[in-house]
């Protein structure tokens, strides 16, 4: 079964093909800048996942923390660009945000206090935190384009 990721590369891979034969609808531009971003986004998260440190140093998983919160704190503030919305998208867009906004807060509470009891557990609570976070973002996102 392919991941979300995946799916988004092949719609990329068409997008770019399109892009070579001069055949991209123009309509289609909007749709293809968010996967994009989409993707790169999704990457980065993956790459948090992945480069994760196995350990109980502190000091290790602090700095770590730092980056994936930074990166957070980003993707709550940047690209509100997308589809113009009427009152009730608007209000869409607001719901979503103040959603993700609790997901990432709750999330950034666990992690002022965490104390590694095994080498693997840092690992494990910043993938949770990112499959937490990301179905809201997308959810999110959606509200400015829908993919």
């Amino acid at each position: 079964m392919a991941t979300l990721l995946d799916q988004y590369r092949e719609r990329q891979n068409k997008f770019r093909s399109q892009i070579a034969e001069n055949s991209l609808p123009l309509e289609d531009l909007l749709v293809m800048q968010e996967l994009n971003y989409r993707i790169c986004v999704l990457e980065t998260f993956q790459s948090f996942c992945k480069s994760a440190p196995i350990t109980m140093d502190a000091k290790v998983m602090s700095y770590h923390f730092q980056m994936v919160d930074a990166y957070v704190r980003f993707i709550l503030n940047e690209r509100k660009f997308g589809l113009k919305a009427d009152a009730e998208g608007q209000k869409r867009r607001e719901t979503a945000r103040e959603s993700l906004e609790r997901v990432v807060q709750d999330g950034r509470k666990r992690f002022t206090s965490f104390s590694a009891g095994t080498q693997e557990q840092y690992k494990k609570c910043i993938s949770n935190f990112s499959n937490t976070i990301l179905p809201v973002w997308m959810q999110y996102r959606n509200t400015y384009v829908n993919i």
